[in-house]
C-alpha cells in the first residue's frame, strides 16, 4: 500500500484532461453512385465491391466506438439525387428489424444500433439508385455531402464545447468517370477546405479505382492535414482504414502518415476542363477560365464582365516591326 501511495504511481494528469479521454467525432462520406461502382466492377472483374467496402466500414466504425465510450460517428451517403444521413437516423424514420448476414445478433448493443441502421438504409438507398443506373446524366453530390458533414461537425462541436470534442471527416469515393464531374465542384470543395481549416477538422480521402488522381481531393487533404490514399482494388481496404485512417488528429504531428508523392495545385478550366496554370479568374466567385467566356458573362455565377476589360483582353499583342539597317561596306583598294 505504501508503494501505491508513492508519487511515482500517481497520475500526473487528471482524467478530464487526459488526451485519450477526449471524445472524437468521425463523419464518413460514402459515395454510393451505382453507375461508378458498376464501371469499377467491370474494369477490375470484381463483384459487389461496394458490399465489401460496407463490411469494412462497419468494422472501422465499431473500432472507433470501442476506443472511447463517448466517441460518436455519422455516415452520410452521396448519391445521384442528393444526400442522405444513414446514421444518425431521422427521428421520424420507422425501421423494422431485419436479419443481415454481416451483423452478429449477439454483439454489443451500441455497435448493433449503428450497424443495423447503416446497413438497412444503405441497401434500401442502393436499390433505388440501381433503377437510375442507365441514365446518362448523373451529377455528383460529393461536395454537397462534404458540406453537410462539416455542418454536422460544427453542430456537434457546439453541443460538446465543454469537452473539446475532436473531429475528422473521411471521404470514400470511387474513381472511373467521376473525374469529369470534379470540374464543376471546384468552388464548393474550396469552400469545404476553408470551413474544415477553420474547424480544425482534417479531411481524409480513400479513392478506389480510376486511372487518374483526384486533383481537388488531393488539395483538400493537403490543406486540412489529412491523409489521401488511392487504392486499385477493394481487397484489404480494412487494413488501410484501421491503420492510416485511424490516426487521431491530436497525434498526426507525431505519427508518420502516408505521404503523397506529388500534389498538383493547379486548377481546371470551368468550360474546357483542361488544367490551367495561367488563366482568367472571376472576381466574384473565383471561377477559373482558360478562355474568354461567350457573352462576356461568368459561366458559374452569371456575373457580367466589364466590356472595356474584355476588349483589352481580346486585343492581340502589337509586335513592333524590326527595321533592318543596311550597312554599306567600304570599298577596298
Amino acid at each position: 500500500m505504501d508503494a501505491i501511495a508513492d508519487p511515482n504511481f500517481q497520475q500526473t494528469k487528471s482524467r478530464a484532461t487526459a488526451a485519450e479521454d477526449v471524445p472524437s467525432l468521425l463523419t464518413v462520406i460514402l459515395d454510393i453512385s451505382p453507375r461508378l461502382w458498376a464501371e469499377f466492377d467491370h474494369v477490375k472483374g470484381e463483384k459487389t465491391s461496394i458490399i465489401s467496402v460496407l463490411k469494412s466500414l462497419v468494422v472501422f466504425l465499431n473500432g472507433h466506438l470501442a476506443f472511447n465510450g463517448a466517441n460518436q460517428v455519422a455516415v452520410i451517403a452521396a448519391y445521384s439525387q442528393g444526400i442522405q444521413y444513414l446514421y444518425p437516423r431521422n427521428v421520424s424514420t420507422n425501421s423494422t428489424s431485419k436479419d443481415y448476414s454481416i451483423i452478429n445478433p449477439n454483439m454489443y448493443r451500441r455497435f448493433r444500433n449503428v450497424d443495423e441502421a447503416l446497413v438497412e438504409d444503405f441497401l434500401e438507398l442502393f436499390k433505388k439508385e440501381e433503377v437510375l443506373v442507365d441514365q446518362k446524366v448523373q451529377k455528383s453530390t460529393l461536395s454537397g455531402a462534404m458540406s453537410a458533414g462539416l455542418a454536422y461537425t460544427n453542430r456537434i462541436s457546439k453541443e460538446f464545447e465543454s469537452l473539446s470534442i475532436k473531429s475528422r471527416l473521411l471521404v470514400i469515393t470511387c474513381g472511373s468517370s467521376r473525374e469529369k464531374d470534379e470540374i464543376f465542384q471546384y468552388i464548393p470543395i474550396m469552400n469545404c477546405i476553408f470551413s474544415a481549416s477553420k474547424l480544425k477538422c482534417p479531411i481524409d480521402v480513400v479513392k478506389i479505382g480510376g486511372n487518374k488522381e483526384s486533383t481537388f481531393l488531393q488539395q483538400t487533404t493537403d490543406a486540412t492535414n489529412g491523409v489521401y490514399i488511392h487504392l486499385d482494388s477493394t481487397a484489404g481496404i480494412i487494413q488501410y482504414l484501421s491503420t492510416a485512417m485511424s490516426i487521431d488528429p491530436s497525434l498526426r504531428h507525431i505519427i508518420v502518415r502516408p505521404t503523397q508523392g506529388s500534389v498538383d495545385f493547379r486548377t481546371s478550366c470551368y468550360l474546357t476542363g483542361k488544367v490551367v496554370a495561367i488563366g482568367f479568374i472571376c472576381s466574384v466567385c473565383l471561377c477559373v477560365l482558360s478562355i474568354i467566356p461567350p457573352g462576356n458573362k461568368c459561366p458559374a455565377c452569371d456575373s457580367e464582365f466589364n466590356e472595356r476589360v474584355i476588349s483589352k483582353l481580346k486585343k492581340k499583342p502589337v509586335v513592333p516591326r524590326v527595321i533592318k539597317k543596311v550597312i554599306k561596306k567600304k570599298p577596298t583598294n
